[in-house]
């Protein structure tokens, strides 16, 4: 199924923001991707539990790596992918990606309204310090408060406890199961929402 205009719409407004005003945290700052990121994207892509816990196949040669590089660098597609770089050393130790899930297209509650869909991947090396955490609570207040949108989306697949954890402590809710088939396996993702209206009440000292 392919994406609205209003969908494809409201990722670019979200895209350019992000590109404009930079999200950033203590720790880390999210940038487009770069050729010169091979390294570190293979480094983390190339991690076995870490690509479990996404759902994929771990990648096995830089140049597999290279091709997902290309793919992430390519703006023709509707899903823009962040680096998520240390502010100290600039090594890109994750990446933070917005997108618009097809099936939101197909729920009448969320077809209409302004949200997007997030996903997010990090170097084993840095997991539990709250960087992810950190990232996810900047790019709430950038979303909500300078994006004017309406719900922003989130999913873990139903194994990975720890991302789990994470969005609920964030304030997301459950939302629906979402069932595929992915490299024939049958996979279940937790599909995950944010109201504005619930971000809002629960940051009230935000203006």
């Amino acid at each position: 199924m392919d994406l609205s205009e209003f969908a494809k719409t409201v990722l670019k407004e979200v895209s350019d923001l992000m590109i404009q005003k930079p999200i950033e945290t203590d720790r880390v700052f999210l940038r487009p991707f770069r050729e010169g990121d091979l390294n570190d994207l293979f480094e983390f892509l190339s991690q076995k539990e870490q690509q479990r816990l996404s759902g994929n196949i771990p990648v096995e040669s830089v140049e597999d790596a290279r091709e997902i590089l290309m793919w992430i660098m390519d703006t023709s597609h509707p899903v823009t992918c962040f680096a998520v770089a240390l502010k100290q050393s600039g090594k890109v130790i994750g990446n933070f990606s917005i997108g618009r899930y097809p099936f939101l297209e197909m729920d009448e509650t969320l077809r209409q309204k302004r949200g997007v869909s997030l996903s997010c991947v990090l170097n084993e090396y840095w997991w539990r310090q709250g960087i992810m955490s950190a990232v996810f609570r900047a790019a709430f207040a950038r979303f909500f408060l300078d994006a004017d949108l309406e719900f922003v989306n989130a999913g873990y697949f139903d194994f990975n406890e720890a991302s789990g954890g994470m969005q609920k402590k964030l304030g997301m809710r459950h939302w629906m199961d979402h069932v595929y088939e992915h490299d024939g396996r049958r996979i279940t993702t937790k599909e995950m929402i944010l109201w504005r209206e619930d971000y809002l009440q629960t940051n009230s000292a935000i203006k």
